[in-house]
């Protein structure tokens, strides 16, 4: 790959640390929080929630805007909004507040989560596409893992207001860095054509070390794109195949959101320390940014769908491993790592898997859609967890019942297998831009 497509990738997997920071924040700061002002485990699980019900609400109303507007702009604008998220977070006087600026943050969140993989995989080769694309997802370990810091360091001396304000600061710094090296995408510039369009593939096909064109490739037309996406979408056996995506999404998400939600809280329950706490989600984290880098490692090599199918199995062994291992500290933590490298995991995979299902047209539509109706497993996992919690249940029969979706979800994603690729979708994307890329 060359120096500019590397960057490229860089960049989109610091801004999903970002992401990740912001977004998984509350996990860390929510007991102190809870202390703060009372509350009570079910208002604990709706504002662990509400970040990811924003993600929803953004891959399912502003994500599709990437394919209008273009995913940079799109990109600069999430940035700009989860910034401002962030800062009214810190300044919030009452749960109702923060709940509201936990929803804003999330829609930027939701919005970039479903553009950056599709711009990702645009920009990588196909050598390392799934690769890349894996190690982009690992960006919301990292992020997790910085706010897990950032809260030991800052909350014993400044409040959790300060981590909202450090978090704040993170992204408003990298909103200018991304406004000076964030590239468009090829494919929007080829299919929308937006002013000095030629120009700008030109720029980016030199930085990549690849001959500029003489003109624009003809687009498809917008009848014939709305075709691709729904027949790619909906149409026979195309929509068992949608459906199996959404099955296997919904479970990724459900069980790990609920375990890097909820982790440093129940350990808390458990028996253990504040810190302690924080240093199982931590671990948690780690273990999710090391399976992320696995799958991509291995993803070539095995096949994105069986790996993936492999990893919801064993992270519902791990989950029941954990529920027994909660009242000894060394072997929690331990289980905490796998635990995370391996339903992080499964989220990565299919974030591999899906763009290689859809044609170009199809791809930011596909993946946003997947995203927003993923979500409900998203929101649904805190909010379980916390009910169950205030219900009485302890925290390791938690862990049990929540492996249960981890093998639905090994199911659906070998069923998914079995089906491939979308029929009668091939890409349309131009030769030239497709070779460019390919060969760079």
């Amino acid at each position: 790959m060359s120096r500019a497509q590397v960057r490229a990738v860089a960049l989109c997997l610091v801004i999903n640390l970002i992401d990740g920071f912001d977004l998984l924040v509350t996990s860390f700061v929510g007991p102190t929080i809870t202390r703060e002002w009372s509350l009570s485990s079910s208002k604990v699980g709706v504002l662990l929630s509400a970040g990811l019900a924003g993600m929803a609400i953004g891959g399912l109303f502003l994500a599709p805007l990437a394919d209008r507007v273009g995913r940079r702009r799109l990109t600069l604008g999430c940035l700009a909004l989860a910034s401002l998220g962030m800062l009214a977070a810190a300044v919030s006087r009452d749960f109702g507040q923060l709940l509201a600026c936990r929803v804003v943050t999330g829609a930027a969140v939701g919005a970039m989560a479903a553009s950056l993989p599709v711009l990702t995989s645009e920009y990588a080769n196909h050598r390392r596409r799934g690769l890349v694309v894996a190690l982009i997802t690992t960006g919301y370990g990292l992020g997790s893992v910085i706010a897990g810091i950032a809260s030991s360091l800052l909350l014993g001396a400044f409040g959790w207001r300060s981590v909202f304000v450090f978090g704040a600061v993170g992204t408003a710094l990298l909103f200018a860095v991304a406004l000076r090296f964030l590239p468009e995408s090829m494919d929007f510039l080829v299919a929308r054509r937006p002013r000095h369009a030629l120009d700008k593939l030109n720029r980016i096909l030199v930085s990549m070390g690849r001959a500029p064109v003489g003109e624009l490739p003809a687009p498809p037309s917008v009848a014939t794109s709305r075709k691709v996406v729904l027949d790619a979408l909906f149409r026979g056996s195309n929509a068992v195949r949608t459906v199996l995506v959404w099955v296997a999404f919904i479970a990724a998400q459900l069980t790990f959101y609920f375990a890097s939600s909820w982790t440093p809280s129940l350990l808390l329950k458990a028996g253990m320390s504040a810190q302690q706490g924080i240093s199982g989600g931590v671990l948690f984290s780690l273990g999710g940014v090391t399976g992320a880098i696995l799958l991509g490692l291995l993803a070539s090599r095995v096949g994105a769908g069986r790996l993936t199918a492999a990893y919801f199995g064993i992270g519902a062994l791990m989950l029941l491993l954990f529920s027994v291992s909660l009242g000894v500290l060394a072997g929690a933590l331990v289980v905490a790592v796998l635990v995370g490298l391996f339903l992080n995991g499964t989220v990565s995979g299919i974030n591999v898997i899906v763009p290689g299902l859809y044609p170009a047209e199809a791809r930011a539509t596909a993946l946003g859609m997947a995203i927003a109706v993923s979500r409900l497993g998203a929101v649904l996992a805190p909010l379980i967890a916390g009910f169950l919690l205030q219900a009485g249940w302890a925290p390791g029969s938690m862990f049990r019942v929540f492996a249960i979706p981890a093998v639905l979800g090994a199911v659906a994603t070998i069923l998914l297998g079995r089906l491939g690729r979308a029929r009668g979708t091939e890409p349309t994307r131009s030769g030239t831009v497709e070779s460019a890329v390919a060969e760079a």
